[in-house]
Order: C-alpha cells, then structure tokens, then sequence
C-alpha cells in the first residue's frame, strides 16, 4: 500500500473544506424553527388567527380539529403571519401552525382552543351618545357604530354612580334619538349598548345627566339640512329633534351673510320643498328651539340651484326643435310586476291601496334613464296618475314639463286583477284635450331617492 504524504498546510486547507461542507450540509437539512400562536380573536363567525414570524419562512400552514392532538383540515395561507376565517358552526376548534422554509416544515407550534359561540357578529358599540334637557324632559341622541353586524335592539343602561344600572335597563328600538318625559330628580350615569343573535355590543362611551328638581334647560342638539336639487326642483331635509318647539331657516346669498330668507316651520315639520326656485348659489342655517326657551344654530349648507338634471343616466338633450324617441321598457315594467306581485295587486288608492309598486316602477327606470317621472293628471299639479309614467323628451328641465311622453304601465288597474301594461297613451291624451305633467314630488315625499343605481 502507498502511502501519501501531506504536508501540515495541506491538512489544514483539507480540514477546512470539510468543515463547511458539513455546515452547509446541516443547513440545507435543519428545518424552520416553529411559530408561537397568539390567542385568537373571535367575533361570531369571524375567527382572526396570528402567529410569531419565523426567520427565513416562506409560507405557514394551519391545521384544525375539534379534538386536541387531532386534526381534521389543513391549509397553506402564504407567506403572512395572520388570517381571518369563517367558522363553519358553533363549537370548540383547536388550531397549530408550521412554518415552512426551503429546508422543509418546521414542528407544530403550541396548539390554541378556538371557542366560536354564535355564527353571528355582534354590533359595534354606539358613540357619541349625548344627554341634553328640556324642562323635565330627557333627549338621548347617538350615533350607531362602524362595523360588526346589523343591530336588532339597543339596550340603556341607567345608574346612580359610573358603570352602575341600578335606575334602570331600558329595551329600544333601533334608532339615533330617544326623548325621555317626566325624568324624577337626580344625577344619572347612562350607557348605551347595541344587541343583536351575536350578543351585545361593548358599552358606549358613558354620559353624566343631572336633572334638578324644577327641570333645567340645556341647548338642543345641533341640526343641519341635507339638500337634494334636481332642475329648480330644491327639497331640504332634516332629522326631527323631539321635544322641539320648532326650527327657523335663514338663507343668505353670500357664506355668512345676513339672510334674505328666514321661514319658521312647526315642530313636527322635517322638509322644505321649493319649486321653481331661483338659479344660484345659496348658504343656509337651520336654527332649532326647545320647548323650555334654549336654541342651537347648525352649521352652513350651500345650496346650489343650476337646472341641470340629477346625477346619473339619462339620454342626452335632443337637438333643438326635435324630440327624443319613446324607450321601450315594457320588458323592465314586466320584471317589476313579476317580482312585487303583492305590491301590485295592492296599487289601487281608491280600494285601499298605495303607490308603492309605481314608486319602485319609477325608481327601477330611473336607474336606466333618469328622464323618467310621475304625471300630474291631466297638468293639474297635486292629482297625480296612479297608473302613469311620463318620459320627458325635450330639453326642458324635468319637473313640471309638459313635453313629455305619457304611458299606461298598469292594466286593469282597479280591477281584480290588474297586470303589467305598456300603453302609450301620449296622442289620445293630446287628442282628448287634455296634457301630461312631468313630477317627481309624490314619489320624492314618500322617501324614495332622486339618484338611483343603474340598472
């Protein structure tokens, strides 16, 4: 056998290649160290998980049981270190993660029990509740908060000291404003609290309330209007404040200036409609009065009145001299019939009926054409058609225009039976001496929007 020789140097330089060769080896086959799972956090159905990052990871998989130690599922989320899932029933879940790198998956980290005790979310908790008074007279207002499920009730709470409820727990309805008669003498802590089959909210922030024993007089809460304009058409709405005297508005023509317009309503009064009114620009205040002699100024809303047509769809003007053709939406008018059966067979006033399946009739074309309206029968403002759309063909701005086209959507219309109609009633109206009158007013008095989505 033939020896070799190496010199020390040589077995140094040996020694050193087979070192980081072993190195390199251990790091291709060491796995990913395992994460740490938080707690997790539930609201309903909505289950977040979260866990530790582990260095060099490239993805994290989650496993699932309804037992410790046994799981049923298993899914690769990613490369993040949180999720949010659905559970799929009432129950206790217990969940690990493992990391995975390019050497491969990690152990399992600590294992967490999931504890889903309804499907559904729990509100979130009202704000900006506020306590104002008005002789002996309580008024609540709040707002309801962003995000949780959809409230079913709210509950207040009423104590004698901070966090107590010791006065009372009052169910309400769903709301933004509660007024509270004949409150008795004394110094009230009140919370407010959202409910719905996912359980009550947390607490809403908490108001101090004192009432003395001959009543007391704070400032109202502060109302601002809500302007809708379509042509010279102006509607101004408002949210009611009880126990309010009534609301005064000034109308200046510059921001800040002194009025040209001061209209005082009654109390129970929430709009102000005004058609016809005057092109420009124009800054109100609405000014509310409690009962007990105290009132509150809101903040300036410009108006601005420019005849243009509300936003969304609608055909563009013909040219001058000529009228738009009549749309075709017999297709659309069997479509609503088809889906508010109840609301149709209920669509004769004179036998008890309303006017709701031709409100959501107008509101559907609308959404395709927003030239579409209501007729006052025979152009005397105040009688409107209970069976009647109008199409306004020109260039006019929509309310009040008698260019308009007239068709019978309702056949049958008292009858015991009455249906879907298509009828273009425009010339035998004009031949019977008689005219069409574009409105939106009913329709708009009875809440429904003046924008629409398109269809």
């Amino acid at each position: 056998m033939v020896k070799s020789r190496l010199s020390p140097a040589r077995w140094g330089t040996l020694a050193l290649v087979v070192v980081l060769a072993m190195t390199a080896a251990s790091t291709r086959t060491r796995a990913a160290e395992a994460p740490v799972m938080n707690p997790a956090v539930v609201l309903g159905a909505s289950v977040t998980l979260s866990w530790s990052a582990v260095a060099g990871a490239t993805s994290y998989r989650l496993t699932a049981g309804i037992a410790p130690g046994m799981p049923l599922t298993s899914f690769v989320v990613g490369n993040t270190t949180t999720v949010t899932v659905a559970a799929p029933a009432v129950g206790t879940y217990y969940v690990q993660a493992f990391a995975t790198d390019v050497a491969g998956e990690s152990v399992g980290s600590n294992e967490i029990p999931v504890v889903v005790t309804s499907l559904f979310t729990p509100p979130a908790a009202p704000v900006n509740l506020a306590a104002y008074a008005n002789g002996r007279a309580a008024l609540l207002t709040w707002d309801l908060g962003a995000g949780g499920g959809a409230p079913t009730s709210l509950v207040l709470h009423a104590g004698t000291s901070p966090g107590a409820s010791d006065a009372g727990v009052f169910p309400l309805a769903v709301g933004s404003q509660l007024s509270v008669p004949s409150v008795n003498p004394g110094t009230y802590y009140l919370r407010l609290y959202a409910v719905n089959a996912g359980g009550a909210s947390l607490a809403s922030n908490e108001v101090l309330f004192d009432m003395p024993v001959n009543g007391a007089c704070s400032a109202p809460p502060a109302r601002a209007f809500t302007p809708a304009v379509f042509g010279r058409y102006v509607q101004l709405n408002w949210v009611g404040v009880p126990g309010a005297a009534g609301y005064r508005l000034d109308v200046a023509t510059s921001p800040g200036g002194p009025p040209s317009l001061t209209q005082g309503f009654a109390p129970g009064t929430t709009r102000l409609t005004v058609n016809q009114a005057p092109l420009g620009v124009f800054y109100g205040k609405l000014t509310t009065g409690f009962s007990c002699g105290s009132e509150t100024t809101g903040p300036e809303v410009a108006i601005t009145i420019d005849g243009a047509p509300p936003a969304g769809p609608r055909t563009p003007n013909p040219p001058a001299g000529q009228r738009l053709g009549l749309p075709n939406m017999s297709s659309l008018v069997n479509q609503v019939a088809n889906e508010r059966r109840d609301l149709l067979l209920q669509s004769c006033r004179e036998h008890g009926g309303n006017n709701r399946w031709l409100f959501e009739l107008v509101r559907r074309l609308r959404g395709v054409d927003n030239r579409w309206g209501l007729n006052w029968k025979r152009g005397n403002r105040g009688d409107m058609s209970q069976d009647i759309v109008t199409y306004n063909f020109s260039s006019d701005s929509d309310e009040d225009t008698t260019n308009v086209y007239i068709i019978d959507v309702i056949g049958g219309h008292c009858g015991s039976n009455p249906g879907p109609s298509w009828i273009d009633q425009t010339e035998a109206t004009r031949q019977g001496g008689t005219i069409g009158r574009w409105t939106l007013l009913p329709y708009l008095d009875a809440g429904y929007p003046i924008v629409t989505d398109p269809q």
